[in-house]
């Protein structure tokens, strides 16, 4: 894998998501995602124009990447080692990891805790839906790791924890073919 060095979020990024197939698009690429068609990700890839995100999208987003920060410590504990944000590609392939182990072999996939994810990670990865699982079957790729600590969590406005759940995925080769 080669690290790319840019910021989630910035011009910079988001001229490298126009360039790449990008984990968090492979769902739609599947036909898998509740969020975007295969349609609307072929027309995104062809013209360049991407949907324009609203206000409440954009307050769901900020708050996501906030929940993320605040749980990086978290997930570090269970992992066992420090994680850190990271933008790395497979030649065309790409993935933005919210965590990766200095080692590489661990990668960390965050996301805002609801009630679907609530019911999804009472069994473990079985239960996960497709779209999530897709999605770090391309950060393994990409990156080489091994597993991912997947983690759903909410916090209060002043940082504090409101509810945890996580769950380990590791590759599944039906997946991957």
């Amino acid at each position: 894998m080669k690290i790319v060095n840019l910021i989630q979020g910035s011009a910079e990024w988001h001229a490298h998501r126009a360039q790449h197939f990008n984990a968090s698009d492979a769902p739609a690429m599947m036909g898998c995602s509740p969020y975007k068609t295969r349609a609307q990700l072929v027309r995104e890839l062809a013209t360049g124009v991407v949907r324009e995100v609203d206000a409440a999208t954009q307050r769901r987003f900020d708050d996501g990447h906030r929940f993320e920060e605040l749980a990086r410590p978290l997930a570090e504990q269970i992992i066992g080692e420090e994680l850190y944000p990271c933008v790395g590609t497979d030649g065309k392939l790409s993935a933005s990891f919210d965590g990766l182990t200095l080692t590489g072999d661990t990668a960390f996939e965050h996301k805002t805790l609801n009630a679907s994810l609530r019911a999804a990670l009472v069994d473990g990865v079985d239960n996960l839906p497709s779209h999530y699982q897709v999605q770090m079957e391309q950060q393994l790729l990409v990156s080489g790791a091994e597993r991912v600590l997947f983690m759903a969590s909410m916090w209060d406005a002043d940082g504090g924890l409101i509810e945890e759940r996580h769950c380990w995925y590791t590759s599944s080769p039906d997946l991957r073919a």
